[in-house]
């Protein structure tokens, strides 16, 4: 072929179209990353499971704060509505007594936990003229915590009224969880649990050990948003041996005679 030849045919082959440039390669389709599983919601702390009274008070010897109590688990140690704190009486002259103020500060350990940032402070004049309520709320506010964050509840006498009085306050105000507070175990495992759970009967009470050496407390919460306590329950912690549940018949906030 002749060189004028061979330009008029490359010429031609170009206006027809056809390029020496390779095809381009395939693209990788944009690999999608792949959804993440929904996590499981986990239950408000009113929805925790907790065990029963059969099972933390086997047996027939009275329960002892080293052995009757329930371990928080991951459930029951999330934040609660409020911090209820059990009153006691004060000092013939009015001060706040040792016991005052281990509860005050007990409330403070929890509260710092993160575990309830309001509190019920219950108590009326008990063996003096001077309202527990009151003495509980100044030591509060002495360590920092705002009046505002602070519900007065001064007229229970005893623990079953602390805890009736308290569970209003908590109705009223939409709550439903509560760690109470008192400066000795054996207030909850000898008076606070059989008052609570087998006398006032507006929540289940359940004596729990806080995480990462925390205080030992009690789980409240309210009905219907706790596991209602039975009757085999309460008969199975009862008995003058076992030292629970005495003098039942006296108590003013039980359900099925309230006296208040």
């Amino acid at each position: 072929m002749s060189m004028k030849r061979a330009v008029i045919f490359a010429v031609a082959l170009g206006c027809a179209g056809v390029s020496e440039e390779s095809p381009p390669a395939a693209q990788t389709p944009a690999v999608r990353p792949h959804p993440e599983e929904p996590k499981p919601e986990k239950s408000p702390p009113e929805r925790c499971r907790v065990p029963s009274m059969n099972e933390v008070y086997a047996g027939i010897l009275p329960p002892t704060a080293d052995r009757n109590f329930f371990p928080a688990d991951d459930c029951i140690a999330q934040k609660h509505d409020v911090i209820i704190v059990l009153g006691c009486p004060n000092l013939p002259d009015g001060k706040p007594s040792q016991c005052q103020i281990d509860r005050a500060d007990i409330a403070i350990k929890v509260r710092d936990g993160g575990y309830a940032d309001k509190f019920i402070v219950t108590g009326a004049a008990v063996h003096t003229p001077y309202v527990e309520a009151d003495t509980l709320h100044d030591l509060l506010v002495a360590r920092g915590v705002d009046a505002s964050a602070i519900v007065r509840e001064p007229q229970a006498r005893h623990t079953d009224e602390n805890i009736y009085y308290s569970s209003l306050i908590m109705k009223e105000r939409g709550w439903r969880s509560a760690f109470a507070v008192s400066n000795h175990p054996g207030h909850f495992l000898m008076t606070g649990v059989c008052d609570s759970n087998c006398c006032v009967g507006l929540g289940r009470l359940t004596v729990v050990k806080l995480p990462n050496d925390g205080p030992m407390v009690a789980h409240y919460a309210l009905y219907p948003w706790a596991e209602p306590v039975s009757e085999s329950e309460c008969a199975a912690i009862g008995g003058r041996v076992r030292g629970m549940c005495l003098n039942l018949e006296r108590r003013n906030a039980c359900k099925d005679r309230l006296r208040l």
